[in-house]
């Protein structure tokens, strides 16, 4: 058993309020837009895993893309948020889990420091890195400083000893992992995980990509796929 994690076993309630409005990405519609139509189709999504949620488990759910450039970041934070607005009654994490790119703690206008990569190199305690957005009952773990040994820790003892404990304290938990073509990263967390969403960029992905990202993540749990950047018209609503 990991000592460094043990200790901080009650992680979900020590954490740091960090983050204002005002720093807040305006892409984050869910809270700067949320009466909004892309607001809503975050919220759409939502649901649909809440109807997934109803037949099997789905506490531990990944978001990655073919490449990057795509919108998952984006996709994971606002579905997250979404999520935390959607059920007072549950407490939900976000994982930023691209450890060579990250970028969840820029759309929340968080520190980026100290973050996964240092609780996974054992730097500092769960404790430590876990922030409550402010505001909002949204708690989140930035990635940290960006590393290179990024597939190494993931597929770490550490980090399946971090999902676990994060299982027992959080109902529902998201992970914004790196796209399936570039590293093995993706891989890794989706056999962690009991779901996956592979976001898609319209009219800039081809299908082809995405198959082989699809092939890439091998037998992982993908529960479909997110259309990004398609723009919702009066007349599609109609």
């Amino acid at each position: 058993m990991d000592p460094t994690i043990e200790r901080s076993g009650n992680f979900a309630t020590r954490v740091d309020v960090n983050g204002s409005f005002q720093e807040v990405d305006s892409r984050v519609v869910t809270l700067t837009l949320p009466a909004s139509a892309a607001a809503e189709q975050y919220r759409v999504l939502y649901h649909r895993l809440e109807r997934m949620r109803a037949l099997k488990p789905l506490k531990l759910v990944a978001l990655t893309s073919a490449v990057a450039g795509e919108g998952k970041t984006i996709t994971a934070v606002n579905l997250a948020m979404a999520a935390a607005a959607a059920s007072p009654d549950r407490k939900v994490l976000l994982i930023d889990c691209d450890l060579r790119r990250p970028k969840v703690h820029t759309y929340l206008g968080l520190r980026a420091s100290p973050g996964l990569g240092e609780v996974l190199r054992e730097e500092v305690e769960i404790g430590q890195a876990v922030r409550r957005f402010s505001s909002t009952r949204l708690a989140v773990l930035p990635a940290g400083a960006p590393v290179e040994e990024a597939a190494d820790l993931l597929a770490s003892s550490r980090m399946r000893r971090l999902l676990q404990l994060a299982g027992e304290h959080f109902d529902e938990i998201y992970l914004d992992a790196p796209p399936a073509l570039a590293f093995a990263d993706a891989h890794i967390l989706s056999a962690q995980c009991q779901g996956v969403l592979m976001v898609v960029k319209a009219g800039a992905t081809s299908s082809k990509r995405v198959a082989q990202a699809l092939a890439m993540l091998g037998d992982a749990p993908v529960l479909g796929c997110v259309l990004n950047g398609v723009e919702v018209t009066e007349l599609a609503y109609r």
